[in-house]
């Protein structure tokens, strides 16, 4: 079912002439429930916000492209769209992007970051703690919880080239290095060669364990050449576990100021 919910965009415009700030708001959900409880939430708050509710992913991005919004919240349900992030930071490349969810693994998260997301944003928390994160990265802010700020801060970034991003996509699908060699026209010695300085160059062991950190890192095959990863996250051992429930005390959202 496709459902396109606009909330009386005019009437934030008219603020707007005003000299009041308006936050413009683009929301994606595709789920029916989500979208009339954002109806209700943000329509006594015309004042403040001026909003689209998207269900249809295959027109979020014209929606974006039309209404250049100040903030995107996309909710996420599964495995992290690259190329819809990249689509997105094409057509309206000053909007900032929240990402709604209940999980995400700390590698994804750091890429997310490096994808020019501003926040992510616990599906667990309260509908008053949504709006005042969509205000923080309209400002300027990031918001991430302190958990993951902490595991970016003691892990590490290790900038890859195309070739050793192709090569870490082809180990982490099984690949052996004969095959690789065919895929990628080389020498089955010069694959051997590639391997051993990437091995030591992101600190793994052997192909398994690059294997792992390809399927956390890298982009799977079909991701466009654009959203290719240009860096891999590696943390620290124990830290590349789904970060899972809401906020506390001891791990609330940290609000940062971009330079």
């Amino acid at each position: 079912m496709r459902l396109t919910i606009t909330i009386i965009i005019q009437q934030a415009t008219g603020l707007e002439h005003k000299g009041i700030e308006v936050i413009s708001l683009v929301v994606y959900t595709n789920e029916p429930m989500h979208a009339m409880a954002f109806t209700s939430l943000l329509e006594p708050r015309l004042n403040e916000f001026a909003a689209s509710i998207v269900a249809d992913a295959s027109s979020l991005a014209a929606k974006v492209a039309a209404s250049q919004p100040d903030v995107i919240l996309l909710s996420v349900d599964g495995p992290l769209d690259w190329d819809l992030l990249h689509k997105l930071h094409r057509e309206s490349p000053l909007s900032r992007v929240v990402l709604w969810l209940h999980d995400i693994a700390l590698e994804s998260a750091f890429r997310a970051k490096e994808y020019g997301v501003r926040g992510i944003l616990r599906k667990s928390l309260s509908p008053d703690m949504i709006l005042k994160c969509v205000q923080r990265v309209y400002l300027g802010e990031l918001w991430f919880e302190k958990t993951l700020t902490d595991s970016f801060l003691s892990g590490k970034t290790v900038r890859v080239t195309r070739r050793e991003n192709q090569l870490i996509t082809l180990i982490s699908q099984g690949l052996k290095n004969k095959e690789i060699a065919s895929v990628l026209e080389i020498s089955e010695g010069t694959v051997k060669v590639y391997l051993s300085r990437l091995f030591e160059k992101v600190g793994v062991r052997d192909r398994f364990e690059l294997a792992l950190l390809g399927l956390r890192s890298v982009p799977k095959n079909g991701d466009s050449e654009a959203a290719a990863a240009k860096s891999v996250f590696l943390a620290v051992a124990g830290s590349g576990e789904p970060l899972q429930g809401g906020v506390s005390s001891a791990s609330g959202p940290l609000f940062s100021k971009l330079d």
